[in-house]
């Protein structure tokens, strides 16, 4: 009962479910992860001499081609010494001192993290009383199991999304890979893991692509059973720690409806229901089933942190009367919340616990930061984290029983900062044209005060999503570090600042939702802090149906676009949905549109920006993955064809390795090689040219 978004993906939490609301979550532990490489069951510890020899030729072959920088040719930026020094795009896209994403094993005695092998990511292993380490050639990063034993990673096989459950035996001798959902074209993921035992509760489509059916993976036999097959309706499965059934949600007459079984799973009672669009974002069962912790605003109008019972009564436990609640830390063994944070401006957070205020205080530190904890020991001894500040980040680790703290890593922004200072980002608030108060970020490059720059209006995608302070995307340092002032707006649709801000959107694609960007760029040029002439827009999923709407309706206030994996035909991107999407269908067309209706389709053709290609001022630039399952290629296809028939500048540029979004540190140096060069010569900022990593694109 959690709203869908273009950018839909299984998440693997240890003891909880992946994320339980009843439409499928987003955000995932490992994306771009290969079976192929998978196939031997002793892993590689070191990078072959073939590889290390092409790693030398590469790089002697591109000291030939160094010195390609182009010089910003905006006049704001053309004074000696505007801007920060240049960082080389393989800095934000394959920083090859990178690590991250540590955890602590629930016992407490082991640390897992992500980092390179050679020229690809590994996974790495320390025992934390010995200081030994293994390292293992695995893309992606994975979880714990509870037992401490393996760890469980969600792999696409071939970019579509039909991810498989994979987990890494690290009791064996040797390591060895084991695929838990061997079924191609199936989806399946975890959902969670269960208490005092090495068991999982896996979900798969495998028997009907529409729909998810219930299994059990028994770790002693290594057999998939089967618990409950979903008559066809069912999106979301609810059992308690020990893995016991204990209800349901099913999607009937456009309403959630929460089920338990009478007896055995053979016959089912409703207890309450829920509206669609009322947000129910299910965290994890009590000890004892009795009721689920979730994040709801059943009844009110912000996201709050309540005790749900089985009969749909809801007790608060903590509410923020300005915003949703944004996260929630729980006690992995107790299972009671910790702490809750939220994002009204800046990332506030708040102890619930008293006896954690002080760990709390210890990470978090002084000043504007973003903390985000990956990871607490069964004890609630050892505490891993990730911090994100102005001048860079960290991840830390921190024992509560001796107060004492470890900087296991320095993350990249503070590489990019150590070499070129990194750019201030400060939060926005103003009124759209009909009163609502709208909030932003604005992140500012380091450029002599009272010059008007150069802009990009980055979108974020959803449209049910939002941006936050330091929200560590990459892409807005570099847009930054190339010249640009960014704006990132949460236009109305966004969540995090409650229901009624949400639906707003209702019926306001192509409407309000994109008079409130407008908005956003006057009110920077009323401020004078950017030239109204030479503003870019850009984004990726809805952020590129977005860039696109605003390229082909007025007002056109923009030089340029670029649009990645983007929606140009909203009608068909139902028409075209996953099967899997069959029920979060009903909240797109309350938002968009019934494509099945005639006259709803053609108001949906009305809002879609490929039929208004003629209509376009100005270049712009597609980006799209051949293997896109959410927005398929045909989108961009289309779009580029049609607006070369009007003859409109446009370039297409199709990644064939690359589902919804990229992620391959290729797909990524060439999307930021091609996004820098096309912004330059449209804006005026300047670009790194030809970097030395492009030469190892071609690897797989």
């Amino acid at each position: 009962m959690q709203l869908a978004t273009f950018s839909t993906t299984p998440e693997v939490t240890r003891k909880r479910r992946a994320a339980p609301s009843f439409l499928a979550p987003s955000g995932g532990l490992m994306r771009s992860g290969r079976l192929e490489a998978l196939k031997s069951t002793r892993l590689p510890r070191k990078p072959g001499a073939w590889l290390r020899g092409c790693v030398w030729l590469l790089l002697a072959l591109a000291s030939l081609l160094a010195g390609c920088a182009v010089a910003p040719t905006h006049a704001s930026l053309q004074a000696a010494n505007v801007l920060p020094p240049l960082l080389p795009v393989r800095s934000f896209v394959a920083d090859l001192e990178s690590s991250g994403g540590h955890q602590i094993s629930p016992d407490g005695k082991h640390l897992l993290w992500a980092a390179r092998i050679g020229l690809s990511q590994g996974l790495f292993v320390q025992n934390l009383a010995t200081g030994k380490t293994r390292r293992f050639a695995v893309g992606g990063l994975g979880i714990w199991s509870s037992d401490s034993q393996r760890v469980l990673l969600h792999m696409d096989v071939g970019g579509d999304e039909n991810t498989r459950l994979v987990a890494l035996d690290l009791a064996a001798d040797p390591p060895r890979l084991i695929d838990l959902t061997p079924f191609p074209g199936a989806k399946s993921h975890l959902l969670m893991q269960l208490q005092d035992s090495p068991d999982l509760l896996v979900v798969s489509n495998r028997r009907d692509a529409r729909v998810f059916d219930l299994y059990r993976h028994v770790h002693a036999t290594g057999a998939l059973e089967l618990v409950a097959q979903n008559p066809g309706d069912v999106a979301q499965w609810l059992a308690d720690g020990s893995g016991r059934l204990i209800g349901r949600g099913r999607l009937q007459d456009g309403q959630w409806r929460v089920e338990t079984p009478d007896g055995d799973n053979a016959s089912w009672r409703e207890r309450f229901q829920v509206d669609p669009l009322e947000a129910l974002q299910l965290l994890q069962a009590a000890t004892d089933g009795s009721f689920f912790w979730a994040l709801s605003d059943r009844g009110r109008d912000k996201l709050a942190l309540v005790k749900l019972g089985l009969d749909g009564v809801e007790q608060v436990v903590h509410a923020d009367a300005r915003v949703d609640l944004s996260d929630v830390l729980f006690s992995p063994r107790r299972h009671v919340p910790l702490a809750v944070s939220v994002d009204p401006g800046l990332q506030e957070w708040q102890a619930l616990d008293p006896a954690f205020a002080p760990a709390l205080a210890r990470l978090k530190g002084s000043g504007p930061s973003r903390l985000w904890v990956t990871s607490i020991s069964d004890d609630d001894d050892v505490i891993v984290a990730g911090l994100l500040q102005p001048d860079g980040g960290r991840q830390l680790l921190y024992r509560r029983s001796d107060d004492s703290l470890q900087t296991l890593a320095t993350l990249s922004r503070s590489r990019w900062h150590a070499r070129s200072p990194l750019p201030g980002t400060q939060p926005l608030q103003f009124k759209a044209r009909d009163g609502l108060d709208l909030h932003a970020y604005l992140t500012m490059p380091v450029a002599p005060a009272g010059q008007r720059l150069p802009a990009v209006l980055y979108v974020h995608g959803g449209p049910w999503a939002r941006d936050r302070h330091l929200g560590g995307n990459p892409m807005v340092d570099f847009l930054a570090n190339r010249g640009y002032a960014v704006l990132q707006v949460n236009y109305r649709g966004s969540t995090g600042y409650g229901r009624s801000f949400r639906d707003a959107a209702r019926g306001e694609f192509a409407g309000a939702m994109h008079t409130d960007l407008i908005d956003g760029l006057d009110h920077l040029v009323q401020r004078g802090i950017i030239d109204p002439q030479r503003v870019a827009i850009m984004g990726a999923s809805y952020g590129g149906y977005a860039s696109l709407v605003r390229m082909t309706f007025p007002p056109q206030r923009f030089a340029c676009a670029i649009s990645a994996v983007g929606v140009s035909d909203l009608a068909a991107l139902l028409d075209e949905a996953p099967p899997y999407w069959a029920m979060n269908l009903p909240l797109w067309t309350r938002f968009v549109g019934d494509p099945a209706d005639p006259a709803q389709r053609a108001q949906m053709r009305q809002r879609s920006p490929l039929y208004r290609a003629g209509d376009a001022a100005g270049p712009i630039l597609l980006l799209h993955g051949a293997q896109d399952a959410r927005v398929k290629l045909g989108q961009s296809q289309r779009m580029a064809q049609a607006l070369r028939a009007a003859g409109k500048p446009v370039d297409l540029q199709v990644f064939d390795r690359a589902g919804h979004g990229f992620f391959r540190w290729q797909d990524r140096m060439r999307q930021f090689r091609l996004t820098e060069d096309f912004l330059a010569r449209c804006l005026g900022g300047r670009s790194g040219g030809f970097d030395l990593f492009e030469l190892g694109t071609w690897l797989p």
